[in-house]
């Protein structure tokens, strides 16, 4: 299965970023590849709010319709996104974004993803671009924050050395 994990610090607030992730319906806005998403059987119990995300994700002449559940723990500053139901072209998927607050008031973003689609010949192709693709992925969603939030933090801030002591 294809997969990638990516940490990146972000000089926004992880609560700012992990209101910009979970805003599903706002993605195809600014991710080119998601063309339409719509929200199902959202509800919240105790500050943890779980739905149905269903999104139709096209590349030049392919258009797929994927179905994921997705949670969101603002407590936690984690949303896990995980494969809903048999349709579609995955056969699994598991996505992790984890927002922690640095020293300084920015983000360390930590991001997971793991996918296997039902093509095998397809897992093959994307293996080969996938770390690639969570970078683009990445950047979108920083330069989409860059737009509407305060940016917060000391750039020169040693995030690495703060993460490993």
């Amino acid at each position: 299965m294809p997969a990638t994990e990516l940490k990146r610090r972000v000089l926004h607030r992880p609560e700012d970023m992990l209101s910009l992730v979970a805003d599903v319906e706002r993605y195809p806005k600014f991710i080119k590849f998601i063309s339409a998403l719509r929200v199902k059987n959202r509800n919240r119990v105790d500050g943890i709010e779980n739905f149905e995300a269903e999104a139709t994700v096209s590349y030049k002449f392919i258009s797929e319709v994927f179905v994921s559940d997705v949670t969101v723990d603002r407590k936690a500053n984690k949303i896990i996104v995980r494969k809903s139901g048999n349709k579609g072209a995955l056969r699994a998927l598991e996505n992790r974004w984890v927002f922690h607050e640095l020293s300084d008031g920015s983000t360390l973003v930590d991001f997971y993803v793991d996918v296997s689609l039902k093509a095998f010949p397809l897992n093959i192709l994307l293996k080969d671009k996938f770390d690639k693709v969570g970078n683009e992925l990445m950047g979108l969603f920083e330069r989409k924050a860059g737009l509407e939030f305060q940016s917060v933090g000391d750039p020169d801030l040693d995030w690495r050395a703060e993460v490993n002591s």
